[in-house]
């Protein structure tokens, strides 16, 4: 008796940490869904989450600008908060899906702030109060000493792993630096800041997410709040930071994934984008921005060799479909309109 002890505790442990670790096993037995979105002002109606209701989706990301409360004072962001929550089909979305969040700008700090904002301790802890509660139970956000938001996500599926990663893209970010039009017109335009300790995630962060990628997946869904592969427009991106766009770039084509899917938001239009990393890996991003605030009255989209098509101008978000095929995942994007229908799509990714 006293030896079957030790194998029972150690059987229990593991069975603990499987279970842990991936939570999510995907309600339909064909595929694994999960919708994303960014951008969703508070005090605009949204019939988005009505949509988000009939989906039912295995996985909702929240990807930034959940609300729009730009405030020097962290604390003065809660009734916006509180305002954005009680919406009635939240209770019906947190019901049947599980779901991840990060923070942009507006329910960060202030439009367009970084590392350089004062009171981003007390946000991150208004962030973690107010939507912490929708993320499961036990998810870890930031560093061990309470900086940032970064945090991972592990789903099993047809047994197979799927890695969520979804950086922070404000907490640690150097200035940004304008460029020479925007002081005439206004506008918040930026150029690439290609100072040496420039940074958009921090050394922290880098050393969190190189440690990521270093985990074997077989497919890796990579979340930013900005777009990583565009440099053509002239606002927030990962382009702003050549070093650290270059550094990322670096680390997804040597990461331990079979495939990878960006997906991001911000940019108050929907887009995608298809960039060949190397011979044997290529990068796709989908953008979908924004969730009810649609800017279609401004010169928001711009050429780029690596986009798809046209982008879509009004309320929309997005789906990722993950599917298995001869033994392997597959998986297909697609932007949805108000109303759910699809405006943009990537279609089934079975290269691989």
């Amino acid at each position: 008796m006293k030896l079957q002890f030790p194998f029972v505790s150690i059987f229990l442990l593991i069975t603990f940490l499987i279970l842990f670790q991936f939570p999510i096993q995907g309600k339909s037995v064909e595929s694994l869904e999960i919708g994303f979105g960014s951008c969703l002002h508070q005090d605009k109606e949204s019939p988005i989450l009505a949509q988000w209701k009939k989906e039912s989706f295995d996985l909702l990301l929240l990807l930034g600008d959940n609300i729009y409360a730009d405030s020097l004072v962290a604390t003065e962001k809660i009734p916006a908060y509180k305002k954005q929550l009680a919406r009635p089909e939240w209770k019906n979305i947190r019901s049947q899906t599980k779901i991840l969040a990060t923070w942009d700008d507006h329910d960060y700090g202030i439009n367009d702030s970084g590392g350089e904002f004062l009171d981003k301790e007390k946000s991150r802890e208004v962030f973690i109060s107010q939507l912490g509660p929708l993320m499961p139970k036990g998810q870890k956000l930031g560093t061990k000493d309470g900086k940032g938001i970064f945090h991972s996500y592990w789903i099993e599926f047809k047994k197979k792993k799927i890695h969520i990663l979804i950086p922070d893209t404000r907490y640690f970010r150097s200035p940004l630096k304008r460029s020479f039009f925007s002081y005439f017109t206004g506008k918040s335009q930026y150029r690439a800041n290609h100072a040496e300790d420039a940074s958009l995630l921090g050394e922290e962060q880098w050393t969190w997410l190189t440690e990521e990628l270093g985990k074997p997946s077989d497919l890796l869904v990579f979340v930013s709040s900005i777009q990583v592969i565009p440099t053509e427009q002239p606002f927030e991106k990962w382009g702003n930071f050549p070093k650290d766009r270059g550094k990322l770039f670096q680390l997804l084509e040597s990461a331990k994934t079979s495939d990878l899917v960006i997906l991001s938001g911000d940019r108050h239009i929907a887009e995608i984008y298809e960039y060949p990393l190397s011979e044997t890996r290529k990068l796709v991003e989908v953008t979908s921005s924004s969730l009810n605030v649609p800017l279609s009255f401004l010169q928001l989209e711009y050429d780029s060799e690596y986009k798809l098509g046209s982008a879509f101008r009004e309320e929309n978000y997005g789906t990722l479909q993950i599917q298995m095929k001869n033994g392997k995942l597959v998986w297909r994007s697609s932007v949805k309109d108000k109303i759910g229908n699809v405006v943009l799509d990537y279609p089934k990714n079975d290269s691989n």
